[in-house]
């Protein structure tokens, strides 16, 4: 556990009475809900780019392909397909 000492303005320490007043919470009761809510709020707003998501689940780097296929995916689009539907 870790001891925090801090000064709060009347206005503060007025809603801080108030709250441990409706809720029969402690002071640090009332600090722990209040940090963890401000927290949960802070990591609902950090949202995961797209790229964050895909690197997440494995997806980016799951395979190898040519380093210039934006250039040339045509080709190697239509070989692929030749090769798999040659036989018919």
């Amino acid at each position: 556990m870790s001891q925090i000492n801090t000064q709060i303005d009347p206005a503060t320490t007025d809603k801080l009475t108030y709250i441990q007043q409706q809720t029969n919470q402690t002071l640090a009761d009332v600090l722990c809900y209040a940090i963890d809510s401000y927290y949960q709020k802070l990591k609902q707003e950090h949202k995961k780019t797209p790229f964050e998501i895909l690197e997440e689940s494995g997806f980016i780097g799951c395979c190898s392909i040519e380093s210039d296929l934006s250039t040339n995916y045509k080709q190697v689009l239509a070989i692929e397909l030749e090769a798999k539907y040659d036989h018919r």
